[in-house]
C-alpha cells in the first residue's frame, strides 16, 4: 500500500501543476459546466494512458536519444497550443453567451473530448516523464508487466480526477453568475496563457 500510495502521490502532484489541459478543463468547466468538462477529463485521461503506454513501449527513450523527433513532436504541439489560445481569445473578443448549449450532446462531447485529447497529447514531455518515472517502481522481472499495466490505469484515472477538480473550479467560476464581461476576461486570459504556454513549449531547451 505504501509503495502505490507514493506512486499515485507522486502523479497527482505533478499533474495538478497548472498547465494546458488543466487551464481546458478550468475553461470548459466555468463555460458550460463540470458534467459536460467530464468529456475534457475523458480526452486528457486517454492521451495520458497513450503517453504512458509509449513510454513503456520506448517512445520516452527514442525522444530523449532523437533530438529531432522530439523538436518535431514539440513545435507540433506547441503550434496547436498557440492555435488554441488564439481561437479562445478571438471567441472571447466576439462575446461569451454564459448559458450557450449546442443542439447536439454527440457533438458537444466529441469537441470536449478532442480538445481534452488534443492539448493533453501535446506535451512530448509527459512520455519522457513517465519513461523516467515507472522504473522508480517497477519491481521484479516476473510481476513487471502487472505492475506496469496497473501504475498505466492509476495514470489515467488521476489524470482524468485532476481534470475533473480544475473543471469543479471552473464551475464554480459559473455559478457565481459572474457578468459575461468578466467571464469574456477569463477567456482572453486562458486564451492568453495556452498562447505563452505554446511559445514556452517552442523555446525551451528540454
Amino acid at each position: 500500500m505504501t509503495f502505490w500510495f507514493l506512486f499515485c502521490f507522486t502523479v497527482f502532484v505533478a499533474s495538478m501543476i497548472p498547465g494546458p489541459s488543466t487551464l481546458i478543463a478550468f475553461t470548459h468547466g466555468a463555460k458550460l459546466g463540470w458534467a459536460k468538462a467530464i468529456a475534457t477529463a475523458s480526452g486528457n485521461a486517454l492521451a495520458t494512458i497513450l503517453q504512458a503506454v509509449a513510454a513503456c513501449a520506448g517512445l520516452g527513450l527514442a525522444l530523449a536519444k532523437s533530438a529531432t523527433l522530439f523538436l518535431l513532436i514539440k513545435y507540433l504541439g506547441a503550434a496547436y497550443l498557440i492555435f488554441m489560445g488564439i481561437s479562445m481569445w478571438r471567441g472571447a473578443s466576439q462575446g461569451v453567451d454564459l448559458k450557450s448549449e449546442l443542439v447536439s450532446d454527440v457533438a458537444v462531447f466529441q469537441r470536449l473530448f478532442s480538445s481534452g485529447f488534443l492539448v493533453a497529447a501535446s506535451n512530448p514531455k509527459a512520455i519522457i516523464f513517465f519513461t523516467a518515472l515507472f522504473p522508480q517502481f517497477l519491481g521484479a522481472a516476473e510481476i513487471a508487466y502487472s505492475q506496469m499495466a496497473l501504475m498505466i490505469m492509476l495514470a489515467g484515472v488521476i489524470a482524468f480526477s485532476v481534470a475533473m477538480i480544475y473543471a469543479a473550479l471552473g464551475s464554480r467560476l459559473r455559478a457565481m453568475s459572474i457578468t459575461q464581461s468578466a467571464m469574456t476576461w477569463v477567456h482572453k486570459i486562458t486564451g492568453g496563457l495556452f498562447v505563452s504556454g505554446g511559445v514556452g513549449l517552442a523555446v525551451s531547451r528540454s
